[in-house]
């Protein structure tokens, strides 16, 4: 008996004394063959994962898929994907709306939500779901900015989306579009009083996102972004600052692949160091007359940590929480890509300009009238007297006009520290 080896396979080949042929044993042949079809087929499989993708996506952009919702990260538990206007997935193609034609007959004002699928491409912004049927976001992300030139204080105000003809779907519970198929309607919007741009860079980026229905019940707190006391909305917003802590970013914002347009379908995240008030000061404040950086500068510096150099937040991302040692610290606000800074504050002209990306955040201790527990009802009860007389114009409209036609109206909800303004539509 002579014994070969290949491997980890041992081949016995027997002679004869007859033919002296050798003989190989069936079993051992047959094991061998069994694993080298599994290698083929996982082979092939590559081999068409790897054509269907064409190359491999990159993140937020360049940050890392968080498919999991159970990882410990409690913001995607009150994480809202927020579409684009009058958007419904289900009927991007004839194949889909065959499907779906059954329920074209529900009445979705009624119901307070469509039953159709996110589609990662129609993506808008992010948001935290602040209360079962409230939304939080940018102000940027529910309102247009008003066409013509800045007054003479550099000044240009957003105007309030209709929530009729600009009309959104907000999906909540997964970290993927593929488990995103019922949006909420969004019912009226809200935007912080002092939002505005001032010499092109925005102001108070807070805007609210009421839905016709609620997503999760009242006690279903963990699926609720946290609400803080004033002392320690205060206290993580100081903390944070002092100790230039490093801060979860997440989002559904565009990707970088093939095509430099295409947003994930994946939630992606990234980590950013926060930059201590002073350093943010030096590079953000506005030299011109009439802007006080202590009031006016509602906004916190993030630059990218070391090991992600190349990670950037990108259009989509806006809205979307930032969480600081797991804690609900505040909301994307707008960002650089190319931002140049000095790398000595004492010798800004001596050395050559680092370029980074730098990223903005609205911090939510400067909302905290819907943020704060002290003013949690107040803030509840002014949203549903919005609500209340929204509906109240609706049917009284139905009865005196029987045509179709928007009415605005503008005012302001008073609370601690902070004010709104709403944009209702009247509807036949």
């Amino acid at each position: 008996m002579t014994i070969f080896y290949k491997k980890t396979i041992v081949y016995k080949i027997e002679r004869t004394s007859v033919c002296n042929i050798p003989t190989i044993n069936p079993w051992t042949i047959g094991m061998y063959v069994l694993r080298l079809s599994l290698l083929l087929v996982l082979s092939l499989q590559f081999v068409i994962s790897s054509a269907e993708t064409g190359v491999r996506r990159k993140r937020i952009v360049h940050g890392e898929e968080l498919r999991d919702r159970d990882s410990g990260y409690l913001v995607t538990n009150y994480f809202t994907w927020i579409s684009n206007k009058h958007y419904c997935g289900a009927f991007d193609s004839i194949s889909n709306f065959l499907i779906y034609v059954t329920i074209l007959s529900d009445d979705y004002d009624q119901l307070g939500y469509w039953k159709c699928d996110a589609n990662p491409q129609n993506e808008k912004c992010g948001g935290a779901l602040v209360t079962p049927n409230i939304v939080q976001t940018a102000c940027h992300c529910v309102a247009t900015e008003l066409e013509g030139d800045a007054d003479d204080e550099g000044i240009k105000r957003y105007l309030v989306d209709d929530p009729f003809s600009d009309m959104v779907l907000v999906y909540h519970g997964a970290t993927t579009t593929d488990d995103m198929h019922i949006g909420y309607n969004s019912q009226i919007f809200f935007i912080h009083q002092k939002c505005l741009l001032k010499y092109g860079t925005i102001l108070y980026d807070y805007g609210l996102i009421v839905l016709k229905k609620g997503i999760v019940s009242q006690s279903d707190t963990k699926n609720i972004a946290p609400v803080y006391s004033e002392n320690t909305l205060n206290r993580i917003w100081t903390n944070v600052k002092a100790k230039e802590t490093t801060c979860l970013f997440v989002g559904f914002g565009r990707s970088e692949s093939v095509n430099k347009t295409t947003k994930p379908s994946v939630m992606q995240h990234t980590w950013k160091v926060l930059q201590n008030y002073q350093r943010c000061y030096s590079w953000t404040t506005l030299n011109t007359h009439g802007f006080n950086y202590t009031t006016d500068a509602t906004w916190s510096c993030f630059l990218q940590v070391p090991a992600k150099i190349n990670t950037y937040i990108a259009r989509g991302d806006s809205g979307s929480p930032v969480t600081c040692n797991n804690e609900y610290f505040g909301l994307v606000s707008a960002g650089a890509a190319n931002f140049k800074i000095a790398p000595h504050p004492k010798f800004p002209e001596k050395f050559e300009r680092i370029v980074t990306d730098l990223t903005k955040v609205a911090p939510i201790v400067f909302s905290p009238y819907v943020n704060s527990a002290e003013q949690r009802l107040a803030f509840i009860k002014k949203m549903q007297e919005q609500v209340d007389e929204l509906e109240n114009l609706r049917i009284l409209y139905r009865k005196l006009v029987p045509s179709t036609r928007t009415l605005s109206a503008h005012e302001s909800i008073s609370g601690h520290s902070s004010s709104w303004t709403g944009s209702l539509s009247i509807i036949h």
